[in-house]
């Protein structure tokens, strides 16, 4: 037996063993180090990602600042959220704003990133690696109708210096141009100011500066105001329109409408009236038209003391009540739950609609249940998940010193909702 020849082939299969190992580790090493550089690459990616969506967003929702503020603070939003891990220098980011076929504002943020490989870059070609991220965002139009309470109760909460102050700063944050808004106000009887139309900022300041503060709360004829200026939009083939009600109020609703059969010239008229404007007892009847006080409804009805050549109602002693159809005295008790029910009705028809609503209420003297039961907001009682979410918001400390700011901070919490609303 030679004992030498079966020594060297062992000697040789060890050695054999020992290179194939060697190949092996080094297989592996450079299998691990691909994993690793592909995952900082995946990660890298992922921070891009979230950065431009960040940008993307900023952008769009400060673009009532111009162009060239929201391309910047586009650009610290994506530096903010990319922050330095291992790039050899920071991304390159490119923001633009276009209209698409469609004519919708999009904003588009392109970044790229070159980052150094750990266990690669023993290649050449390899020692960097360049990874991208892309995100666009699309503004829909707004068409929005502002709805402000102008009651007398306004005078003495600090609620008419505070809304002059609060309103124009808000509408600032909107396109004067893209969107479209109008202003309706109501106190014994409702207004619409301004009508829907672009170039809205001065027309709607100038009303809110001219408000008189008297009378009682026709909010019913606030929203379907409202709801009459949103219908009158009609959105082009593929247009992106957003219709959104703001309702401000600083009390209860306490005034309907309804026609009346009165003696006009002795001749019996359909007549329409404006009533209530009390939370208890005697209600008053109003000029539809200028919310003129026509006097206080008693038991023989309405109104005692006017002239009958000019109008006499007095056979009119009840008023029928869409709650349930019975026949009801002019009395706060029954006006202001029916000037809730049809207010909430009409509400509701907008809502089913598309429609969002987000509801304001000043002072302390506020239906934070109706305002929330109005907005469809979350945490009302009877929110209901298959129509559009809207947003109660308050501002208790009227009146106060800190009411002007409590009031403009709301109405910016409102702003960034709906600029977040038209923003995809």
């Amino acid at each position: 037996m030679d004992t030498s020849s079966h020594y060297r082939n062992r000697s040789s299969q060890r050695g054999q063993i020992v290179i194939l190992l060697s190949i092996s580790m080094i297989v592996l090493l450079l299998l691990a180090g691909l994993a690793i550089d592909v995952a900082f690459a995946y990660v890298t990616k992922a921070r891009l990602s979230k950065a431009v969506d960040a940008a993307c967003l900023t952008g769009m929702k400060n673009l009532f600042q111009g162009q060239s503020t929201a391309r910047i603070l586009a650009q610290n939003s994506f530096n903010a959220n990319y922050g330095t891990l291992g790039d050899i220098n920071l991304p390159v980011v490119d923001i633009t704003f276009s209209n698409n076929p469609s004519n919708q504002l999009q904003i588009n943020v392109t970044a790229t990133a070159t980052i150094k490989t750990a266990f690669m870059g023993i290649f050449p070609a390899a020692q960097t690696l360049t990874v991208g991220g892309f995100a666009q965002a699309l503004r829909g139009k707004l068409v929005m109708s502002l709805v402000l309470d102008r009651s007398g109760s306004m005078q003495s909460n600090g609620g008419s210096t505070a809304l002059k102050s609060a309103v124009p700063t808000f509408l600032n944050y909107f396109s004067n141009t893209d969107d479209e808004a109008a202003m309706i106000s109501f106190a014994s009887n409702d207004t619409v100011d301004v009508a829907m139309e672009n170039n809205f900022i001065v027309p709607i300041t100038n009303k809110v500066s001219q408000l008189n503060f008297v009378g009682g709360t026709f909010g019913p004829g606030g929203i379907t105001d409202a709801k009459a200026q949103d219908e009158s939009v009609v959105p082009l083939p593929g247009e992106n329109v957003i219709k959104i009600m703001v309702y401000f109020t600083d009390g209860y609703i306490n005034t309907v409408q309804d026609t009346f059969n009165c003696v006009v010239g002795g001749v019996t008229t359909p007549t329409l009236y404006n009533y209530g404007g009390v939370d208890s007892g005697n209600g008053h009847f109003f000029v539809p038209s200028s919310g003129t006080d026509l006097g206080t409804v008693n038991g023989s009805g309405y109104p005692p003391a006017m002239p009958p050549a000019a109008s006499d109602c007095s056979p009119v002693t009840r008023f029928t009540s869409q709650i349930d159809g019975r026949q009801r005295s002019f009395t706060g008790s029954y006006i202001a739950p029916e000037a809730r029910y049809r207010a909430l009705q009409t509400a509701t028809a907008m809502l089913n609609e598309g429609m969002i609503i987000y509801s304001i209420g000043l002072g302390s003297n506020i239906d934070e249940a109706f305002l929330k039961q109005i907005a469809n907001d979350p945490s009302s009682a009877s929110y209901d998940s298959s129509l559009p979410q809207g947003l109660a918001v308050f501002a208790p400390d009227c009146p106060s010193s800190t009411c002007n700011a409590e009031l403009q901070q709301v109405f910016q919490t409102i702003a960034a909702k709906i600029l977040l609303r038209l923003t995809q």
